[in-house]
């Protein structure tokens, strides 16, 4: 039988290489209005969920697994965050249908678009609980599919609405929805941990549970809507102050960034993320303390290479992924652009994760809110003078002062080491890069980009192999079960 982790990752390998095909698909077959108008919504969707849904993942993943319930997941405390979770989804119902009938549209689309932005929110929420579940019970076949399921109809419905009916911006929207849903859904029915949930609160053990996990959770519904929201607020200034068509030639580059790399740090999180927590309870914060400072290194190795690949060949990038229409837009911000969500992702997924293992969650909200006071001290006058070059400026400042807060703190806290001997060497074998990639700095065309990064890559991987990294024997046991 696969391995758990392999199957986690290589889940999310299969659904991010489909969101990616997705996005390059969309990028050219939607108007820049139009791109901007779906960026803006499922920005917004995932906003949301971030701000009222995101603390129920982290508390899940950190609270729900027992090793002796028959299910490896405790039933009071699974009907005690049911409860919560369904009760702040039927408020959230309630808003939307006093929305849509009052007729308030959504960046341009009509008050029924209201309930499409409700089901996606929702089918988001269901399908995060349902990996947290499936991966605290070690259930990766189940996982497999759901995620994959969901990525694989998202993509064919929406491609069939926009080529075959034409529908635009609707078909893409559909068939994100229609795809989430009908994986939700095939998940629950084939889960039973699912199916023995109940509403609790009737007593006064359900009660004090509630409680425990309202107190664990209330911080991060703060520290995960600023966390979020710091990594979107640009684009609503975009939106705002340059209109919507200019969010597309900004957002486009973060976009695909996140459907790559993102989801590449993603997986490496939430397979290691209960492994730290198990070694953080079972063998003490040293043991725990290896494990993330070994993903730290993983991330470095990961990052480093698309940084240089977007700084060096930032105009012939642009044009392979974002097509002739975003790309020249586009091109001067990728550098920029992609520093700054690396760096947002590094602190989410390396540094705050000391926070969250110490239980030090109220230390989640500084770096964000610094982050958020920055886009809001700056961002107008950056836009209003610089365009998007500005606000883009603006980002990497913002998300640079995030990462150096949340690095001093988790150095206090849980004493992790921030620079090492593997670090500096990654540091070598992305110079060594960046200097295989100088030539083909000018190029056009498809044919000669893929050259020059498959160069480069091969330029990179050939110098991390040679440099020896100490940590290449403890990331291969954290996927491989001996």
């Amino acid at each position: 039988m696969a391995r758990p982790a392999v199957l986690n990752t290589l889940s999310l390998a299969i659904s991010s290489g489909l969101n990616f095909i997705s996005l390059l698909l969309w990028v050219r077959l939607l108007p820049p209005v139009e791109f901007g108008q779906f960026t803006l919504i499922t920005t917004t969707a995932l906003l949301i969920n971030a701000i009222l849904f995101e603390w129920a993942r982290i508390v899940s993943a950190r609270t729900l697994y027992s090793p002796t319930a028959a299910t490896r997941i405790d039933p009071a405390r699974a009907d005690a965050l049911f409860t919560i979770v369904f009760g702040l989804i039927l408020l959230l119902g309630i808003l939307t249908a006093v929305l849509s009938i009052s007729g308030h549209t959504i960046f341009g689309l009509g008050p029924r678009w209201m309930w499409v932005l409700f089901v996606f929110l929702v089918s988001e929420v269901a399908l995060t609980q349902l990996n947290v579940i499936s991966r605290a019970r070690h259930a990766a076949w189940h996982t497999f599919w759901v995620i994959v399921t969901r990525s694989a109809l998202s993509l064919v419905i929406g491609l069939a609405l926009v080529l075959g009916y034409g529908l635009g911006l609707s078909g893409v929207l559909l068939g994100l929805v229609i795809g989430q849903a009908v994986a939700v859904i095939g998940g629950i029915a084939t889960d039973a941990v699912w199916r023995r949930l109940r509403i609790a609160g009737a007593r006064a053990e359900d009660r004090e549970v509630m409680g425990g996990m309202l107190k664990l959770g209330a911080p991060l519904m703060l520290s995960s809507g600023l966390s979020y929201g710091v990594g979107v607020l640009d684009r609503y200034q975009v939106e705002h102050i340059l209109g919507t068509s200019s969010v597309a030639y900004y957002a486009a580059p973060s976009d695909l960034l996140q459907k790559t790399l993102g989801f590449a740090m993603l997986a490496v999180n939430i397979t290691m993320y209960p492994a730290m927590v198990r070694a953080y309870e079972d063998e003490g914060p040293d043991k725990a303390r290896v494990l993330l400072e070994g993903n730290a290194v993983m991330y470095v190795a990961m990052c480093l290479p698309v940084l240089v690949a977007a700084t060096v060949l930032a105009g012939p990038v642009s044009h392979l992924l974002l097509g002739a229409r975003l790309a020249p837009q586009s091109a001067p911000l990728l550098p920029l652009v992609t520093a700054a969500a690396l760096l947002r992702l590094l602190t989410i997924y390396h540094l705050q994760v000391a926070f969250q293992l110490t239980r030090h969650m109220r230390l989640l909200m500084i770096a964000p809110a610094l982050a958020i006071a920055t886009f809001v001290a700056l961002g107008p006058l950056a836009l209003h003078r610089y365009g998007l070059i500005g606000i883009a400026g603006v980002s990497l400042l913002a998300q640079a002062g995030g990462y150096t807060v949340s690095a001093v703190m988790a150095r206090r806290t849980f004493g992790i080491r921030l620079l090492g001997r593997d670090n500096a060497k990654v540091l070598v074998a992305g110079a060594a890069m960046a200097a295989a990639l100088l030539p083909f700095a000018h190029v056009t065309g498809v044919p000669m980009t893929l050259v020059a990064l498959a160069a480069g890559g091969l330029v990179y991987a050939a110098a991390i192999l040679l440099l020896r990294l100490d940590q290449v024997r403890t990331i291969k046991a954290k996927f491989v079960r001996r």
